[in-house]
């Protein structure tokens, strides 16, 4: 029914299947119109259908935004010629291996992962939401340009991650006595949320350099471990204590809705704090305390 009443407010034929450019004019952020006492609004977004786009309409606001973002990442990348040259003819040896030997299998995941995040930086940085042919014009002169620098920068980054994380699983690997058992088990489960399949675009360009500080302080705090284990046990009471009440925070947003940016940011927030509790030496990128963490979340309940 939702389905049907979103396509009678759009423009009919408004869905479009096996894209390949810009060839549909305009594209609105959305359409509404009055059906009896209640609005009906249809937001039409591109959606990537790896070798070509599709334009379809959604009921959800931010469902259509996260759609439109990739669609609009892969039709820019059908219209320009692959990075991916350049990165096997520009990239240092070790930056290979690492990539080549990362933790999800294939190496062309990483790299398409690695790409799109390419593209999204170059996108922000100019703050291109791209709703007509111009703007794709503009849009596709920009990443042509930029982006062969642009995706280097970040596989030499996402060489630095794989690197730092291989490092700390081999760490992670033979006898563990149980002192520090609960300790080893902690740190599996932060690796698992930093480095994961389609991390790179997940967690995004901007926040590339935090990942690989918050891995070395990983790797600190390993090294610290078997000589104060007290020390790490009473660091993750209270690491464990913001993290409960960051998923209380996130158990309360509405399925159907985005995780708000606060709790986003305070999910990063216990990652800076980490790096105060177990590796004090590599700074954190502001003042952050449990208190602060606490704070932030009630502000947002």
């Amino acid at each position: 029914v939702v389905a049907q009443a979103i396509r009678q407010v759009a423009d009919k034929g408004i869905e479009k299947e096996a894209l390949t450019e810009w060839s549909f004019g305009d594209l609105p952020q959305q359409y509404q119109q009055q059906k009896g006492n209640y609005q009906v609004r249809a937001f039409p977004a591109l959606i990537d259908k790896k070798d070509s786009v599709a334009i379809k309409l959604f009921d959800d606001e931010f469902e259509a935004q996260d759609a439109h973002r990739q669609g609009l990442r892969r039709l820019l990348l059908l219209n320009i010629p692959s990075p991916v040259k350049h990165l096997q003819q520009a990239l240092p040896n070790k930056a290979k291996l690492a990539m080549y030997f990362n933790p999800f299998g294939q190496v062309q995941i990483l790299i398409d992962d690695i790409i799109a995040a390419a593209v999204q930086q170059l996108l922000d940085q100019k703050a291109l939401d791209v709703r007509n042919q111009a703007q794709f014009e503009l849009a596709k002169d920009w990443v042509r340009q930029e982006l062969n620098p642009t995706a280097e920068q970040i596989a030499l980054k996402v060489e630095q991650i794989l690197t730092l994380y291989q490092s700390i699983k081999k760490r992670l690997k033979g006898k563990i006595s149980l002192d520090i058992a609960f300790a080893m088990s902690d740190i599996q489960n932060q690796l698992d949320k930093l480095v994961f399949k389609g991390f790179v675009e997940a967690c995004g360009w901007q926040r590339l350099a935090d990942v690989a500080r918050y891995l070395k302080a990983i790797e600190t705090r390993v090294e610290k471990l078997p000589i104060d284990p007290t020390r790490d046990r009473l660091h993750m009471q209270s690491i464990n204590k913001v993290q409960a009440a960051l998923t209380a925070q996130l158990a309360k947003v509405p399925r159907a809705m985005p995780t708000p940016p606060a709790l986003i940011e305070a999910r990063w927030m216990i990652e800076e704090y980490r790096v105060s509790c177990f590796a004090q030496v590599l700074g954190t990128a502001y003042p952050i305390s449990e208190k602060r963490i606490l704070n932030q979340l009630t502000e947002q309940s």
